[in-house]
């Protein structure tokens, strides 16, 4: 969303639909005027005592309600398209706990998580696997159900349409991927992930030593170390500079005196002279995109290239390809949710909203079928009836499109694609890269079956 509220308003206005009737979202759906009434209805409940807010988020949410602005009613028509989907999937999933809730049923309570968990549910935040709330649940629906399941919790994304690329499920940083709650597992893991990140610094100290050769940086007052640990520690500062800086980052073209690292006199390293003011300023970004003049665009360029760091790493990363799967299916699907929460006492879904709205304001609204952590899981288990081994294999499609210091990669077993991946830096190479993911279009196929039923086998 464009506008700013410091919260995310899909969440509120799922949350209010869910309190609503089913025959009044249908009503609410039909047009512009009916998105209004929505709103309007939906302030009342959200100030009303059955949504229950994380601390001090009430007043931020309570500013979505606004039907002038284009951002909330589209939020709007994502949040009513994402109660549809729950009111979907939750009667399966109670059927399959104990007593069935009706698809009309209202909830007693809506709880909203946020930083700070409400009392009521705060039993069910999980602090495991690196997460401070392994349990993604932006909310948490509750019904009165005393001879059944009556907490039911949902990871919520958003997009405009059916049809629009997938928001992602996860967005961390490489190295906070592998992770375990067993002190021997992760001591293991920990060994993997330096092989990594041993490839990857040789990669950049490679790379430093090509923009050597190619003039963008010279040196006086000694010599680049030979040992390449070495040469990645060496950190560069000015008074002049914003901040210290790794050689591999510097953006422009300069010498560099090894002997005073953190007294460098030469701006050009840090800064571009402007040819109308005749002062040093910061690049710009696009400056940054022109090898004539910037070191980060030779850095980059290197990166998209056939010679990327991404392919140092992969071949590390699918020597261990079982376990980076195993730790980025539970981080991407939270497969081991129910091994520390009682699926007898809560439910766990994910869903994606997908509403817009057209230039008149009338509402757009498709349905996306949840994926219930039983039907995740019984997904998976198809997956782990099939004996080949999983691998990381290169998107070459994605990676011929991409320009940036990105690479998109496939989680595979055997065939069939299970996640798609994307590795990407932000404008730092010295920290970890971002692993981002979504769930790939075969292994939706395979989600679309209920526990209990006979899962499709790879």
């Amino acid at each position: 969303m464009t506008i700013n509220i410091g919260v995310e308003p899909t969440e509120i206005m799922a949350s209010v639909a869910m309190l609503m009737k089913p025959s009044d979202l249908k009503a609410y759906s039909k047009n512009h005027q009916g998105l209004i009434n929505f709103i309007k209805e939906g302030k009342k409940l959200a100030a009303g005592s059955k949504v229950v807010y994380s601390s001090g988020t009430k007043d931020k949410f309570l500013k979505a309600f606004n039907s002038s602005e284009r951002d909330f009613l589209k939020a709007a028509a994502v949040g009513i398209s994402a109660a549809n989907s729950i009111r979907e999937w939750v009667p399966v999933r109670s059927k399959e706990s104990g007593k069935p809730i009706s698809a009309t049923a209202i909830p007693t309570k809506v709880f909203l998580t946020g930083d700070s968990w409400p009392a009521e549910v705060k039993d069910f935040q999980v602090k495991a696997y690196g997460f401070q709330s392994y349990n993604s649940s932006d909310i948490i629906i509750q019904w009165k159900n005393p001879k059944g399941l009556s907490f039911y919790g949902v990871s919520l994304k958003q997009k405009p349409s059916v049809t629009s690329n997938d928001p992602t499920l996860i967005n961390k940083a490489f190295d906070s991927v592998l992770q375990s709650d067993s002190p021997k597992e992760l001591k293991e893991l920990n060994k993997i992930k330096d092989q990594v990140i041993q490839a990857r610094t040789d990669y950049f100290a490679k790379v430093v030593r090509q923009a050597v050769k190619a003039g963008y940086i010279k040196f006086k007052g000694g010599s680049l170390p030979s040992d390449n640990d070495e040469l990645m520690k060496i950190t560069i500062d000015a008074e002049f500079a914003e901040k210290p800086m790794k050689l591999i980052n510097i953006k422009g073209k300069g010498t560099i005196d090894l002997s005073k690292p953190k007294r460098q006199s030469n701006q050009s390293l840090f800064k571009i002279l402007d040819k109308s003011t005749k002062k040093w300023r910061e690049f710009l970004r696009g400056e940054m995109l022109d090898k004539k003049i910037s070191m980060r665009a030779f850095v980059n360029a290197k990166i998209a290239s056939d010679d990327s760091v991404f392919n140092a790493m992969i071949p590390v990363m699918n020597k261990y390809s079982n376990e980076f799967a195993k730790s980025l299916l539970n981080l991407v699907l939270k497969q081991n949710l129910y091994e520390e929460l009682d699926e007898n006492t809560f439910a766990f879904a994910l869903v994606t909203g997908a509403g817009d709205i057209d230039k008149e304001g009338n509402p757009k609204i498709g349905h996306i079928p949840a994926k219930g952590l039983y039907t995740v899981l019984c997904g998976l288990s198809a997956l782990n009836k099939s004996n080949t081994k999983y691998k990381m294999v290169l998107d070459t499609a994605r990676n011929d499109k991409a320009d940036a210091a990105k690479v998109f990669i496939n989680l595979m077993k055997g065939t069939l694609n299970i996640l798609n991946l994307q590795l990407k830096y932000k404008g730092n190479f010295t920290i970890q890269p971002q692993f981002a993911a979504t769930i790939a279009p075969s292994f939706k196929e395979v989600l679309q079956e209920q526990w209990g039923k006979r899962c499709k086998v790879y």
